[in-house]
């Protein structure tokens, strides 16, 4: 359970089908393996969160020294603050160029259903009602294999999409186009491409192009995107990839972007929530669905699909 924790949080694109039949040989059914999923999937969502945004510790937390020393803080940055002083984080680790997600990786919905895991759910109605939900806030190309991939935890799904309806879908009060932005950064540094195809159409829908995706996928450093939107890449890109080398900087550069708090809390946690659905979506293989696509979307995550992405632009 531990090292499938691990390795969702650290390489999610590497898990395979291999690492749910491992739980299975260890006595876990798929009940519990979606849950596995869900709790590790959430803690890289609140991780995030918390140091994106700065949260300290408690002054008076009565935190054990074996669990201070163990995440290298001292006594005495309690009694100070650990972010709050931090304008200038440590360097962040070398990241390998990134070239969207892994091709190898299936793309396209298969004979043996949506995911790894059995998705029949205990009772309809919970489950189906949530699924609708679901099906019409992400229309017209709805994440439906990734509901259907709850199918043992129907209550966990009614509540994602509750929470879905406030930090994306349209609810963010981000704007979609926003929105699609955090999706495609999120998903091309996790290489999940489940999730970065869905984001990358509705970046098309939204009136982008091609090229503006390639600049997502390929740059994290935003050097190719123009205006307020590089603030928000820059600022989701290092979230996602190293949440713990973020320092207050990272959040003035929004503020003088012209963000507001509100805003800043919106961005940082819809990136976080972006994490959390790559992490649910990779732990458990979730597929793509056969849905129309366009091939700009397709070729930006799964080269295999077929279609070429123009070099990368500018993004308005």
């Amino acid at each position: 359970m531990l090292e499938f924790g691990e390795r969702l949080t650290v390489s999610p694109a590497d898990l395979t089908r291999e690492d749910v039949d491992r739980l299975r040989r260890h006595g876990f059914d798929d009940r519990a393996i979606l849950s596995v999923t869900l709790a590790a999937a959430y803690r890289n969502y609140i991780t995030r969160v918390a140091d994106a945004l700065g949260v300290e510790l408690r002054k008076d937390g009565g935190y054990s020294p074996e669990i201070l020393h163990a995440f290298g803080v001292k006594a005495g940055d309690l009694q100070t603050t650990i972010y709050g002083d931090r304008l200038v984080a440590s360097p962040e680790p070398e990241m390998a160029p990134r070239s969207g997600a892994r091709a190898a990786r299936p793309t396209t919905c298969a004979e043996d259903g949506p995911c790894w895991i059995d998705t029949t759910p205990p009772g309809p109605d919970l489950f189906a009602h949530a699924c609708d939900e679901l099906v019409s806030l992400t229309a017209p190309h709805p994440l439906r294999n990734l509901g259907l991939a709850f199918g043992k935890r129907p209550e966990a799904l009614a509540g994602a999409v509750d929470f879905a309806r406030l930090l994306g879908m349209g609810g963010s009060g981000l704007g979609r186009w926003t929105e699609a932005i955090i999706g495609v950064v999120v998903a091309a540094i996790q290489e999940v491409p489940y999730l970065g195809v869905h984001h990358a159409q509705a970046l098309l829908d939204q009136g982008g192009s091609a090229k503006e995706i390639a600049a997502l996928v390929e740059d994290s450093t935003a050097d190719g995107v123009a205006g307020r939107d590089r603030e928000i890449v820059r600022f989701c890109a290092k979230a996602t990839r190293a949440p713990s080398a973020m320092c207050r900087a990272d959040v003035e550069s929004l503020r003088a972007a012209g963000f507001d708090d509100r805003a800043i809390l919106t961005i940082g946690a819809s990136a976080a929530f972006e994490s959390f659905l790559c992490g649910v979506a990779a732990g458990l293989g979730v597929r793509l669905e056969d849905d129309p696509f366009a091939p700009e979307a397709l070729a930006a995550f799964a080269p295999a699909a077929g279609a070429q992405v123009p070099s990368k632009g500018e993004i308005r």
